[in-house]
């Protein structure tokens, strides 16, 4: 399938509203409970874990609602199949792209660049699972190297994207900000709109590992 027949797919579509019905309601419930902390030190530690937590499991759920056209692929195993065939994996799965969220921001360099963020977090959730698809199909011989230009389509896509996400922030948060009187909402609606632009940086590196095992 081609990149523009898995967006169109009507499975996509639901995913993504799921996706977006998601971020619609946990985003302003974790406003909410960053607020009821009324404490600088708590409401650190909720920025810090809380939301990329919250990053964590909408990315994988969208993962898992889409899958497996995420690759491209009109049939393959169930993914329930895929992560119960050992006890481990899901835990192995939620904890790896957690832990990701965490340490990202201390890499010397790339961890500056926020518009990396959520990408990485796709790729690294499509490999973990390409390569559990692999070992099922009894597939060996694969590469996760997508090649230089899509690796550089991804680049473009993440930063374009971002900063997409950041204008749409600034005039839309400032008017929601002036409509109910109150500050914030900048932040919420980035939040919100970035994991949504940046969503099809699975399909596009996705679609690349499942061309192997057509």
């Amino acid at each position: 399938m081609t990149i523009y027949q898995t967006l169109s797919h009507q499975q996509t579509v639901f995913a993504l509203f799921c996706y977006c019905l998601g971020i619609i309601i946990v985003i302003p419930v974790f406003e909410k409970i960053h607020e009821r902390l009324d404490h600088h030190v708590l409401q650190y530690y909720w920025d810090k874990i809380g939301m990329p937590m919250l990053r964590t499991m909408l990315m994988l759920v969208f993962i898992a609602l889409v899958y497996p056209l995420n690759f491209g692929l009109d049939s393959a195993p169930p993914f329930n199949e895929i992560i119960t065939a050992q006890k481990t994996r899901l835990d192995f799965l939620i904890n790896i792209v957690f832990l990701l969220s965490l340490i990202y921001p201390v890499i010397p360099v790339i961890g500056k660049a926020d518009e990396l963020m959520i990408p990485l977090q796709g790729v690294l959730a499509s490999i973990i699972l390409f390569r559990w698809l692999c070992a099922h199909l009894a597939c060996e011989q694969y590469s996760l190297f997508p090649g230089g230009g899509v690796l550089l389509a991804i680049l473009v896509f993440a930063f374009i994207t971002h900063w997409l996400a950041k204008y749409l922030a600034e005039h839309v948060g400032a008017f929601l900000d002036r409509t109910f009187h109150r500050a914030g909402y900048q932040l919420l609606v980035f939040q919100g709109v970035v994991m949504i632009m940046q969503s099809p940086v699975i399909f596009i590196y996705g679609i690349t590992l499942g061309n192997q095992v057509r």
